[in-house]
């Protein structure tokens, strides 16, 4: 097994290396390593101890991981399927499952990869996060490392026992769900209690006043109790010397034995599982890579976004396709704003202890900052068009369609699924933020909104079309979206290239709808006041839109003129 690690991974990399004599995958590994290195590397310190890590910060810290470990326990028995977790690629099952290998023998190869797994996802933890909350990296790389593991341990035993438990039929969720409801109840019951005793102060605007609620919260009975499991998988990371690590070692080191052992002994058939699920991961890449379809499986079938009638532009049959692609990759916008309005009043509570007082003012403005974000990054997440279609573009070049109708139909899926995103954040923003209220805005905002609405939605269809101009003239720079998403460093730094190129063009269409729209706006002001800015907007969004219809009919006959045998992206 050691051999077919190091062999697999020295033939990754001797792959990657020659794919650096493509010019695109050199350049996209050089701009990834230059971000890397400006984010993330050039801030690190390797020359020996932090010091004393504040006690905020440990408290912060101690408080984020023990949450983060407890929310992983709780969904190892309550999320996924009731089926072994173990996956095995197609070539393991291959290998492995007709060789005299036993089923504990695999058991263990499963369990040696993920714990090198763990092992590597704490390593990085200690990079970027270690020397903040302790003044031991090396320490809060081993205690990250049995903590993770043990995590991973859980989960594998709680699939186990899940899967047993299913088998039982009824009885078997019964006391499943009985199990977990009666854990829930008592911690709620704990830390009822202990709000009870220690009730959350009216004044919590100093982090001083803050933290102090907080110690003495967690040393409380009940919600010491609760915390405990997550401390002791924390604790040898979070040691601040020595000692305190020697201390804590021994039980994290007997917790994680434990739940080895548990592995084994609640071990479950997993070879048909493990075969099926393969075989499934195979067939889906094949398909996805074919552009056949993007998800493999069962499909919710839903109501299409309007009727396509048998008589018409024939180009709209392909905007009713694409946004139903839309619907199934998932993500509605109500879902959407259910979340923002959540986090909105949060962010509300977390500002004032009156419940929901200030929620308008928090509301508003982030909705708004949403829809001027999607802005930016819309135009690389709504990709319903021929970055889509790009596995098929043999396909589109045989349809009775011209070019133009062809991008003109692929651009529109897109700008109206994000223009609809936009306006939807806009209207929340306008109707729900604190408008003619707040003193700096007076009468701005209502304006300034209605001018949003023009220019928001032009502006990211002007980003949509450079990036599907991307896919005709340069398709071979372009990954194709296949429903895997691309990865390493290449990726990355082609992806910032994508994001980087689009703001510059982007830019410099702006500049004559600018000027357009201060030619326009300036006269108006003397007359309109504050109501000459939508008349600006639409302005510049009309500018805006007729630089993009020009581009429409330049690009059409480039795709007409595309060679699809050639320049085929991997």
């Amino acid at each position: 097994m050691a051999f077919l690690w190091a062999a697999t991974w020295r033939n990754r990399i001797r792959r990657q290396l020659e794919r650096l004599r493509k010019p695109r995958y050199l350049l996209g590994v050089l701009v990834g390593a230059a971000y890397l290195y400006s984010v993330f590397f050039r801030r690190l310190d390797f020359r020996g101890s932090a010091g004393t890590v504040p006690e905020g910060v440990r408290l912060f810290a101690e408080l984020s991981l023990v949450g983060s470990a407890l929310g992983t326990l709780f969904a190892a028995w309550a999320l996924g399927r009731d089926r072994p977790s173990l996956t095995f690629s197609e070539t393991e099952v291959v290998q492995l499952f007709p060789a005299p290998v036993s089923r504990r023998a695999l058991l263990q190869y499963k369990l040696v990869r993920g714990l090198l797994g763990t092992s590597l996802g704490a390593l990085f933890a200690t990079l970027f996060l270690g020397r903040t909350i302790s003044p031991h990296p090396a320490l809060f790389f081993v205690g990250a490392c049995l903590a993770l593991g043990t995590l991973y341990l859980h989960s594998t035993a709680a699939s186990f026992v899940r899967t047993r438990l299913s088998a039982w039929g009824l009885w078997g969720q019964v006391v499943r769900w009985g199990a977990v409801g009666g854990v829930l109840a008592l911690v709620a019951l704990a830390v009822f209690t202990s709000l009870r005793e220690h009730p959350v102060p009216e004044d919590l605007s100093s982090g001083r006043a803050l933290r102090g609620w907080l110690q003495a919260l967690t040393v409380s009975p009940g919600v010491a109790a609760v915390l405990w499991p997550g401390r002791l998988l924390v604790a040898p990371a979070l040691a601040q010397s020595v000692g305190d690590f020697l201390w804590a070692l021994p039980p994290a080191l007997a917790l994680m034995a434990a739940h080895y052992g548990w592995v084994l002994w609640a071990e479950v058939p997993f070879e048909e599982t493990a075969v099926v699920r393969a075989e499934s991961r195979s067939r889906e890449r094949m398909l996805r890579a074919s552009g056949r379809m993007t998800r493999v499986g069962s499909l919710t079938l839903s109501r299409p976004p309007f009727r396509l009638l048998p008589r018409g532009r024939p180009e709209v049959a392909l905007i009713w396709k694409n946004l139903i692609a839309r619907k199934r990759m998932g993500g509605g916008f109500a879902v959407f704003l259910a979340f923002i309005i959540l986090g909105g009043a949060i962010a509300a509570m977390m500002g004032d202890t009156r419940l929901f007082t200030d929620t308008r003012r928090v509301l508003g403005p982030v909705a708004l900052a949403l829809s001027v974000m999607l802005t930016v990054v819309g135009p690389s997440a709504f990709r319903m068009d021929l970055r889509m279609d790009l596995p098929k573009l043999d396909l589109l070049r045989a349809m009775p369609l011209t070019g133009r109708q062809v991008v003109r139909a692929q651009l529109a899926a897109s700008s109206l699924a994000l223009a609809s995103f936009q306006l939807a954040l806009l209207a929340v923003a306008l109707v729900l933020g604190p408008g003619v209220e707040a003193s700096r805005l007076g009468g701005w905002w209502w304006p300034g909104g209605l001018a949003l609405a023009f220019l928001l939605p032009a502006v990211s269809l002007s980003g949509l079309f450079v990036q599907n101009a991307a896919v005709v003239l340069f398709p071979s720079w372009v990954p194709a979206d296949t429903g895997e998403r691309a990865r390493g460093i290449e990726a990355m730094g082609q992806r910032l290239l994508a994001v980087v190129g689009t703001l510059v063009v982007m830019l410099v269409g702006l500049i004559p709808a600018g000027l357009v729209a201060l030619v326009v706006g300036l006269p108006v002001s003397t007359l309109l006041g504050p109501w000459a800015l939508p008349v600006a907007g639409f302005v510049a969004a009309g500018v805006l839109v007729g630089e993009v219809w020009l581009g429409v009919m330049a690009l059409g006959h480039a795709f007409e003129r595309l060679d699809v045998s050639e320049d085929r992206p991997e």
